[in-house]
């Protein structure tokens, strides 16, 4: 056989490896999106489905109008679910909600990363869908004058733990403030992430604390 002939073979043999090599990672490339996509669309019908509780007990009442002294917030939703079980593992499939707080009304579990009073930032561009939701929170009820102070503290727009420590007289306030106000600063001392986080303990933990949408 000539050597001419011979290294035409050759070469056709190495360039039909290098087409089967490029054809075999295009197909895995290929194969990893659409399993990534059927993932995707089976992660969304599993999504819980969200229903007006009929149940008439409630861990925080929810009234029909603003009654007496109110004080408003404005929340960063990002979603509300059925279950604390939901909530939360929507926060952890979620790496951008690492700090947020779940907060819970009746049998729903809302999710918000910030709790705002008057100043609202100018909302940058988000991953995820988020709306900005108002309420209102009444202390009428409270025989516990710690709980109503303490409510009215975080009204305060510029919150930090440097400001929470300057408290002249803490004892006005509820015994565990300044042990929250210590674990939330170790993952983030932002004033909006603050005071959502001590708002839902605070109206978790006390019923007398009424609130409206």
């Amino acid at each position: 056989m000539p050597i001419g002939r011979r290294n035409n073979i050759r070469k056709k043999v190495i360039l039909a490896g290098i087409q089967g090599l490029i054809i075999g990672v295009v197909g895995v490339l290929l194969f990893g999106l659409i399993l990534n996509l059927a993932n995707e669309k089976k992660a969304e019908s599993e999504e819980p489905t969200i229903t007006v509780p009929k149940e008439a007990d409630e861990k925080v009442e929810v009234t029909g109008e603003v009654e007496g002294k109110s004080l408003p917030f404005q929340a960063k939703q990002y979603g509300m679910f059925t279950s604390k079980e939901s909530a939360l593992a929507f926060i952890g499939s979620q790496p951008s909600l690492a700090k947020a707080s779940i907060f819970q009304v009746d049998n729903q579990f809302f999710v918000w990363s910030d709790l705002y009073v008057t100043t609202i930032p100018t909302q940058e561009t988000e991953v995820l869908p988020t709306f900005i939701k108002s309420l209102y929170v009444t202390t009428n009820s409270c025989k516990d004058p710690k709980v109503v102070k303490v409510m009215e503290l975080i009204q305060e727009e510029n919150l930090n733990k440097n400001y929470f420590e300057s408290i002249k007289n803490k004892e006005d306030y509820p015994e565990d403030l300044m042990g929250i106000v210590q674990a939330i600063s170790a993952f983030s001392d932002v004033p909006s992430v603050m005071r959502s986080h001590i708002f839902s303990h605070y109206v978790a933990t006390n019923s007398c604390l009424k609130l409206n949408f």
